[in-house]
Formats: structure tokens, C-alpha cells, sequence
């Protein structure tokens, strides 16, 4: 009995010491900040619509991109966003079409991308619209500018 307690004891204590060795690793390498976080791939946009041909190779970055738009999370986060898709019955290239809270327009190929290579892609476009929209909604903007 006392000697399964002491194992117990002993596991418990080599448990609390491995907890402060990571804690002290954490501590030296100090806190980690996300100065720049990245946008939302569906941030600034007014409407996004996605068109892939299920048969086609390449076609999981459409595919992930129609589950984070039409998840709830999205939907609740974006409410005004008008996400749609389509699958299309004919051998073409999977692409992406975005209109920005701005009115302008993009499209392009998204089989050639990875998510993380179109997020990069339109991280300046997100950029461009961020700054006309705080432009825009400024709290410095003067009555006569209207």
C-alpha cells in the first residue's frame, strides 16, 4: 500500500516537473504576438463565387474555400457576404470570383494556388479595400467632404 502511494507521489512529482521545465522553455523564448494577423480570406468582400468541375484534379482548394464560406461560423461572422458555387458538368478550371465591399471586380484560377498562395494574392486587394473603407468611415472626415 505505502508502496503504491509513493509511486503515485513519485509520478505526480515528475508530472509537476516536467509541467515547469516546458513553463520555463515557454518563459525564455517569451510570449509569442501575431503583430500582423492575417485577414480572413472572405474580409472585405461583398460577394465571392466559386465554380470547380468535380472530375478535375486539383480541385481541393475550391473545395475547402465552398466549406469555410458556406460554414456557419462564416455566414455568422459575414452576414452581408453573398457566398455562392457551383459545380460545373464540364471539364473547366476551377475558378474564383470576388467583388470587394469597394465595387471592384477579380477573378482568377484557383487550381494553380494553394489556400495560403490565394490568400496572398488577395491580401492587397483586401489592403486596397481596408483603406478606402476607413477613408470612407473615418472619424477625422469632415462634414463638407460629402
Amino acid at each position: 500500500m505505502l508502496a503504491a502511494a509513493g509511486a503515485l507521489r513519485l509520478r505526480a512529482t515528475t508530472a509537476l516537473a516536467g509541467h515547469a521545465m516546458a513553463h520555463a522553455k515557454d518563459a525564455r523564448r517569451g510570449i509569442k504576438y501575431k503583430l500582423f494577423p492575417r485577414l480572413d480570406f472572405l474580409a472585405y468582400l461583398k460577394k465571392i463565387h466559386v465554380a470547380y468541375h468535380p472530375g478535375r484534379e486539383r480541385t481541393e482548394v475550391a473545395r475547402s474555400l465552398i466549406m469555410h464560406m458556406t460554414s456557419q461560423r462564416s455566414k455568422k461572422k459575414f452576414p452581408q457576404l453573398q457566398a455562392t458555387w457551383e459545380l460545373l458538368g464540364y471539364d473547366a478550371p476551377s475558378t474564383v470570383e470576388v467583388e470587394f465591399v469597394n465595387g471592384k471586380q477579380k477573378r482568377f484560377l484557383c487550381e494553380h494556388y494553394s489556400r495560403n498562395e490565394m490568400q496572398d494574392i488577395i491580401d492587397v486587394w483586401q489592403f486596397e479595400a481596408h483603406m478606402e473603407y476607413m477613408k470612407e468611415h473615418s472619424l477625422e472626415k469632415d462634414d463638407d467632404d460629402e
